[in-house]
């Protein structure tokens, strides 16, 4: 057993020693923090060639003069259901729906999230499906998803709407 190793000697075992264990970490920085790296190297070098990322053309950005106009004008929902002279319970709804599209208005556009609300609260005031109000609150509705830009509706789709 003494004679077993002694043609090793002990700079060439700890060589090897070193030599598996960097290959070993390397291994293990490899399986385990490959896309990291990329992703550092696509930084430093430029690219993004990130599938999951919208390139910057794609990307929302708030326009900053609309931004100064919302902060001029103080938000006043009554004014705009004063424009069709709503009447009673139409008039609540006006507003509580102008300032639902409104709070949308302020997010990047989802009609998918707006529609339902808009549909509860359709709902929530049957007493109004059957008067003459009715069709004033789907103008209104249209017209003001459309002045906002958080859907294109028309007139009809929203008087489906009442009885869903």
């Amino acid at each position: 057993m003494n004679k077993l190793f002694n043609h090793i000697s002990w700079s060439t075992y700890l060589d090897t020693c070193i030599l598996i264990a960097v290959a070993y970490y390397l291994f293990i920085i490899w399986k385990y923090y490959r896309s990291d790296i990329q992703k550092i190297f696509n930084r430093l070098s430029g690219n993004t060639n990130n599938v999951n990322e919208l390139p910057a053309v794609l990307q929302y950005q708030p326009d900053k003069q609309s931004e100064q106009d919302k902060a001029e004008v103080p938000y006043q929902p009554e004014e705009a259901a004063t424009d069709e002279e709503f009447n009673g319970p139409a008039r609540g709804l006006a507003i509580d729906i102008y300032a639902c599209i409104e709070q949308a208005a302020d997010e990047p556009f989802a009609p998918a999230i707006l529609i339902p609300k808009l549909k509860i609260m359709l709902n929530e005031h049957p007493g109004i499906a059957a008067t003459p109000d009715r069709e004033k609150i789907n103008a209104f509705v249209a017209r003001e998803c459309e002045k906002t830009g958080t859907a294109l509706l028309s007139e009809s789709e929203v008087d489906r709407w009442w009885s869903a």
